[in-house]
């Protein structure tokens, strides 16, 4: 955080008094629940408000932390039986800092006691009693009595998130930025901010407070200023402006309304720098009430568990853990799990009882998961692929961003070699699609296998019962085939936004239903690039869209060897791919025959005939649900 001198709170009273016309002394509680809903029930006449089963939950005392005269502000305390549960969430009501009020978020509270935490309503001073920075020093206060009563009130102090709504929202993101610099009071250990749709910056091309053409603002009657008479002191309020490597990490979970996002990139993009982690979610089409309606409700509290769960990798010990896998195994579902940047020289096992985590990479080019691992040398010794790869999957809905995965085996070894091979996995054996026996290799004397150099090399190995995986923003490379393996042919559903994908034979092979998106395909091989299997069910298909193909001079393009289903959408293919379409290798009998579709998909240097548009089908038509269906919710 840049240092800003306490000052600055009363900065800029030379040229123009602080307006205090809206200073009435009296709360104000004009914004409610049911007025909100009102209000949006004219977009969307299906809304309902928030409700909870846990209906006896309850607010267990009532908490003075700062007396003002007369005036008492308070905390509603919402606990859950468990008294060993530690971690709490201090959190802000919105209301545009002159209205509102805590209760409107006893149902957050409820549920988030359900899920072990210790949430803390409070109450603040809004600018009809008094102007900025009164609630910020209130805040501050709040955050201070949670760290002098901790004990007391069964909570860690190494252990409290700060979150808010609205302009509760935009005060959490401001606390947390600030502690360094002791602006609002003596600064207090904060484990992470979350923001529902409060904005990082007042003053800023994406803002739009302090429009007063029509009537006062919010934000100029919280400060007493417009903009143009103050704006150090509406800069001084605003979380961009006080990013340092100092600060707690931060969930952003938005509406579709794009003002309420006002700095946010740029702020994440200062945090990014600092390797502190930010995350964003955004409700699309949803209003700015999202938090109080039930449509959204119930993943909003998902999110803010899954943040409050994190878990902080780092090599040099600055986080939780050192290592990747023992983020994993010291880990619990629904978690975040937040890696920084190094390169991590370790293989990495997500077991089937893992479920809804996310492991978020400082930068994609930044951290580096590396292993040296061929497939054909670890089936010799075990029973299966569990292991044959670097990032190993048997759990389900996990999402992967920003990070880069190599299996480097086939990079660094210079020739094939043979090893000792007794076990099955050696032996010739009739495959079920399941099972993927290891194939046998021409030459090959039993109880040895080759291992060639650019055999098998799995980067990601995903086994049946991992699905609904989620990769973004991520490189893997290998030195052989199969570098991106998700295999479950029954059950698997796979999604790639942004990635980039290198190696030899099949380098791209899912098994099910797949959608890549906005990706980079590097072929090294002369067989085939990408490749599916959709024998599951007729309905399977692996979709990419607007993908990028490079490779040696004379690779094909791809192949199948049981049933597929393949569609191209806005496809590029560099000149060195051959004039070779999709193929089946094999003689298998196909039960729903040659599948592959194309829209829209050229060649640099002149098309060939094979990838001319065949479907009806647009590229605009193609997303998420088109793919899926209703199999991933």
């Amino acid at each position: 955080m840049r240092k800003i001198g306490i000052i600055l709170l009363f900065v800029c009273q030379g040229l123009l008094a602080q307006n205090t016309k809206g200073v009435a002394g009296i709360p104000d509680s004009s914004f409610a629940n049911y007025s909100a809903w009102k209000s949006a029930l004219k977009e969307d006449p299906s809304l309902l408000l928030a409700e909870l089963t846990a209906s006896q939950v309850k607010a267990t005392r009532t908490l003075v932390y700062k007396k003002l005269g007369q005036r008492s502000l308070v905390l509603d305390v919402y606990e859950p039986q468990d008294k060993n549960s530690r971690k709490s969430l201090l959190f802000f009501h919105g209301g545009g800092w002159r209205t509102g009020h805590r209760s409107q978020h006893v149902m957050l509270a409820k549920a988030l006691v359900t899920k072990g935490y210790r949430v803390f309503l409070a109450e603040y001073r809004l600018s009809t009693e008094a102007l900025y920075p009164a609630a910020m020093l209130d805040a501050q206060a709040a955050l201070i009595y949670l760290h002098q009563h901790a004990s007391k009130l069964h909570i860690d102090a190494k252990q409290i998130f700060v979150g808010g709504y609205s302009a509760g929202g935009q005060m959490a993101a401001l606390l947390g930025s600030v502690q360094d610099e002791n602006l609002f009071g003596k600064g207090q250990k904060i484990k992470g901010i979350i923001d529902l749709d409060g904005i990082l910056a007042y003053i800023h091309p994406e803002s739009g407070e302090g429009d007063d053409r029509v009537r006062t603002s919010a934000a100029t009657a919280y400060f007493g200023y417009t903009k143009t008479e103050n704006p150090v002191l509406w800069n001084q309020a605003s979380a961009l402006h006080h990013v340092s490597k100092q600060d707690p990490p931060v969930l952003f979970i938005n509406s579709g309304n794009e003002r309420m996002h006002a700095g946010r990139d740029d702020f994440r993009a200062q945090m990014n720098q600092f390797g502190i982690l930010t995350d964003v979610f955004t409700h699309e089409k949803s209003p700015h009430t999202f938090l109080l309606f039930n449509k959204w409700f119930d993943k909003t509290v998902q999110l803010m568990d899954q943040f409050m769960q994190q878990i902080t990798v780092a090599q040099d010990g600055s986080g939780d853990v050192r290592t990747i896998q023992e983020a994993v195994n010291r880990g619990v579902n629904n978690q975040t799990i937040f890696i920084k940047n190094g390169i991590y020289k370790e293989k990495v096992y997500i077991d089937s009882l893992r479920h809804d985590l996310r492991l978020i990479g400082q930068s994609r080019a930044g951290v580096v998961l590396k292993f040296t691992q061929a497939r054909d040398i670890w089936r010799c010794s075990n029973p299966d692929d569990y292991g044959a790869g670097v990032l190993n999957i048997k759990g389900h809905d996990l999402s992967f961003e920003n990070m880069t995965v190599i299996n480097d085996y086939g990079l660094i070894t210079k020739q094939d070699i043979t090893i000792s091979c007794t076990n099955e996995a050696g032996k010739t054996s009739v495959s079920t699609v399941q099972k993927y026996a290891l194939p046998r290799e021409s030459g090959e004397k039993d109880g040895e296998k080759i291992v060639r150099v650019d055999g098998h090399q799995f980067a990601v190995r995903t086994m049946p019962g991992a699905t609904r995986l989620r990769f973004e923003h991520y490189t893997f490379r290998s030195g052989g085939g199969d570098t991106m393996s998700p295999w479950d042919v029954n059950a698997g559903m796979y999604y790639f936004n942004d990635c980039e994908i290198e190696g030899g034979v099949d380098l791209y092979c899912p098994r099910g239903y797949a959608l890549a998106e906005n990706c980079t395909f590097i072929c090294h091989n002369m067989s085939a690039a990408i490749w599916h299997d959709g024998s599951g069910e007729e309905g399977a298909k692996s979709v990419l869209k607007n993908c990028r193909f490079i490779g040696d001079p004379g690779y094909k393009l791809g192949r199948y060897h049981r049933e597929a289903q393949l569609f191209l959408f806005n496809c590029n293919f560099d000149q060195n791919m051959a004039d070779a379409p999709i193929y089946q290798s094999g003689d298998r009998k196909l039960a729903w025959g040659h599948r592959i579709f194309y829209a829209d998909c050229h060649r640099a240097g002149g098309d060939f005939a094979w990838h001319q548009t065949n479907t009806n089908v647009k590229s605009s038509d193609v997303n998420f649900t088109w793919v899926f269906g209703d199999k991933w919710k």
